[in-house]
């Protein structure tokens, strides 16, 4: 490989890890303030900007573990979350559901999180393809397939409405 198809391929691959990079903030010129955008993890939460009230809340939700005291044969093969770190909901909310899927049921589960800007959106996926209108929205995926979603807030409680989930999965 010459000097020239390195550079052109350098200029093609830097792009996807600008936009892969995990926990990134940026600043919201319509909320007028950092907000954590594309896709994070539980860190991206914990960090100077968010840590505040992700704590908070996380710290002191306490998870309603009687709700898993049933043998589940099978569990959700993914869960992608769609929040946004300025909205009151996905403050509420995020955090308990954080400390919700520690549990071993969800040992196997693939956890994603998608952190959206002001218009619900991020680089690194369409949420038009999922029809994210509000945050958090909660998808819950089964054999591939979504087979649930929690928009905005649970109709139960977080443990309720995910043991509910489980129970219809099971055969």
């Amino acid at each position: 490989m010459n000097m020239k198809d390195f550079i052109f391929i350098f200029i093609l691959v830097i792009p996807l890890f600008v936009n892969a990079q995990l926990n990134r903030v940026i600043y919201d010129e319509v909320k007028s303030q950092e907000i954590l955008y594309g896709e994070c993890d539980i860190e991206g939460f914990k960090g100077d900007e968010f840590n505040e009230w992700f704590s908070e809340t996380y710290n002191f939700y306490e998870v309603k573990e009687s709700y898993f005291n049933e043998e589940f044969s099978v569990g959700f093969d993914s869960i992608y979350v769609f929040l946004a770190t300025w909205c009151s909901d996905s403050r509420r909310e995020v955090p308990a559901f954080c400390k919700i899927v520690e549990n071993e049921y969800f040992s196997n589960t693939i956890i994603r999180f998608f952190a959206l800007d002001a218009y619900k959106e991020t680089d690194v996926l369409d949420t038009q393809l999922f029809s994210i209108e509000f945050v958090p929205t909660f998808i819950f995926y089964f054999n591939g397939t979504e087979v649930f979603r929690i928009i905005e807030s649970p109709v139960q409680s977080l443990e309720e409405d995910i043991v509910k989930f489980l129970k219809a999965i099971q055969k």
